[in-house]
């Protein structure tokens, strides 16, 4: 303990002075994008890529520079949810093939992912797909990369490919590891994942939950510290595990990019320290690794590794895809900022990847208070947006929530307030979860009997979620909002002559009229699936995009 303490000590002192926020800023260009080494899967997708705006704020931008809002769902079934050590279904990609989907496990959560969820997702009018891995299946073995694994990633992919969806790619950990062990029955490690047992020390420290939150236990603490401080080179190895996923799908633009760590927890260390000193540096340190970026000092590995230190190029030479980077946790419990708005790295597809639970996970709630009369935050939801906002511009990066979600009966609550913030601030979202199995209390469905594949759309979940938005607009700076209550909608915004057009996604649940103003020129596409596209056209100028009020169709249950 006293030699952490030494080594803390000494993190804060050559921080000071060596920063890496100060070594990216000095840099007078970023790295120039480089051409795919390969043509790249065929039904391939445009490139997303981070817009860098004049004067603005970063945004996912398509090939035409047109701002790009994802919507999706997070199915949790390629996690290690469970009571074994290996994957909880099937591999094999024979399994799913030809519409066949295995039988829901007892032993998790959540059921199998098939493609009849993809194809659910689309109808709803979801774009994306967050894909959560393990790092504990990827390398079950150290130095033994599971390319079955990445098999069945690549199945999914290919499955999302044919439904014209981007699929962000989510190296996932919750409460570090599966393996933290459990000295006391507080311990549920059928709802802990991510590191493999090899990576997890935990040097004796008690398994023991406290305050009912998975995370605040000594075992998963000391483990999670021993990572950020690279103890016997597992943060090398998890580097390496990142860059063999960053291999397998360089060349696909389906795969919309890549999140580097799920939900950071601070160990023992304190902020802001933990974010600015290991936590970014970190980031920075993966993105070197497959991006070939070069940033920070030319430093050893193996072990720990001080914030101003850099890392080697393994050769990836992935230079188009999206890196998504969370906060720390604790952000996510105060809904502000734990750390210096500073940019990571010269790579210019840098998204920053927030949380919102609010009145879930916040101070608020973690007190006993109750939504409704919460005294925190004292801003509301806007409080984390807005400063959100604030931190991704600082960071010169785009801005994507990347997980939100609360129990149904919340839903007017909760999420209705949650997607107003995200339109007011023009981020896409990632829903968690999307299904689970009998005794879940958050999917979007109903869940059903542990035999059953599936459950019913929760009807809350289908007039929130299956909503009109613009999935493309060449005016990054546009409004617009849409009404679960009655399906109005209404999105203005500014154009030029030549502007590329801007697309409306009308769902089949909303059937109320489309209609213009300004100089705009649309045409209605209408879908096989009973939804709409709507294809506005500017002329110059400002132009209006409305939808009538109408009654919704709802099939939910």
């Amino acid at each position: 303990m006293i030699a952490r303490l030494v080594i803390g000590l000494l993190i804060v002192v050559i921080g000071a002075f060596t920063y890496p926020g100060e070594l990216i800023v000095s840099l007078a260009t970023r790295i120039a994008p480089q051409a795919p080494a390969a043509a790249g899967p065929e039904g391939a997708m445009p490139w997303l890529h981070v817009a860098h705006p004049s004067g603005g704020r970063p945004y996912i931008a398509d090939d035409k520079n047109r701002l790009v809002l994802l919507h999706g769902a997070i199915p949790a079934s390629l996690l290690e949810f469970g009571p074994g050590s290996g994957p909880v279904y099937p591999l094999d990609r024979a399994a799913y093939q030809d519409g066949q989907c295995p039988p829901n496990s007892r032993t998790s959560r959540y059921p199998p992912l098939c493609m009849t969820d993809l194809s659910q997702m689309a109808a709803l009018g979801f774009n994306s797909v967050r894909l959560p891995i393990s790092w504990s299946l990827l390398e079950p073995q150290r130095g033994m990369f599971s390319t079955a694994y990445l098999d069945r990633v690549a199945q999914i992919v290919d499955w999302a490919r044919s439904l014209r969806m981007y699929v962000i790619v989510d190296l996932h950990q919750n409460a570090f590891s599966h393996f933290v062990g459990a000295s006391d029955s507080t311990v549920d490690l059928a709802y802990d994942s991510g590191a493999p047992e090899w990576a997890t020390f935990t040097d004796g420290f008690s398994s023991h939950v406290a305050a009912g939150q998975r995370e605040l236990n000594p075992a998963v603490l000391q483990a999670t510290t021993n990572f950020w401080y690279d103890r016997d080179g597992i943060q090398d190895e998890y580097i390496a595990a990142l860059a063999f996923v960053a291999r397998r799908f360089r060349d696909d633009s389906v795969v919309a990019g890549y999140g580097i760590y799920n939900e950071p927890l601070l160990g023992w260390n304190l902020p802001p320290g933990f974010e600015d000193l290991l936590l970014f540096p970190f980031y920075r340190r993966a993105i070197d690794a497959i991006t070939g970026a070069h940033d920070g000092l030319p430093c050893w590995s193996g072990f720990f590794m001080p914030a101003s230190c850099g890392y080697r190029d393994l050769g990836v030479g992935d230079r188009r895809h999206l890196i998504f980077v969370d906060t720390g946790l604790l952000r996510e419990v105060t809904d502000f900022p734990t750390h210096l708005g500073l940019p990571i790295s010269s790579y210019p597809n840098v998204v920053l990847a927030m949380h919102a639970y609010t009145h879930i996970y916040t101070i608020d709630a973690l007190a006993g208070q109750k939504a409704a009369n919460a005294t925190y935050p004292w801003g509301g939801y806007d409080q984390s947006y807005a400063f959100a906002e604030r931190e991704s511009r600082a960071m010169d990066a785009a801005l994507f929530v990347s997980e939100f979600g609360n129990a149904p009966p919340d839903d007017d609550l909760i999420l209705k307030p949650q997607l107003e913030e995200q339109e007011k601030h023009r981020t896409g979202f990632a829903f968690w979860p999307w299904k689970e199995t009998s005794g879940g209390a958050w999917g979007m469905f109903a869940p059903p009997s542990p035999e059953a594949s599936s459950g019913c759309l929760r009807v809350s979940r289908e007039r929130m979620l299956a909503r009109v938005y613009p999935r493309l607009s060449a005016d990054p700076g546009l409004t617009f909002h849409y009404d679960p209550s009655d399906g109005r909608f209404t999105l203005r915004a500014q154009s030029r002559a030549g502007d590329p057009t801007t697309t409306v996604y009308v769902p089949r649940q909303v059937t109320g009229q489309v209609s213009s103003d300004g100089a705009v020129h649309l045409v209605i596409s209408d879908e096989p699936d009973g939804s709409r596209l709507v294809l506005a056209t500017p002329t110059g100028g400002e132009f209006v995009v409305a939808v009538s009020p109408a009654l919704l169709s709802l099939a939910g249950c």
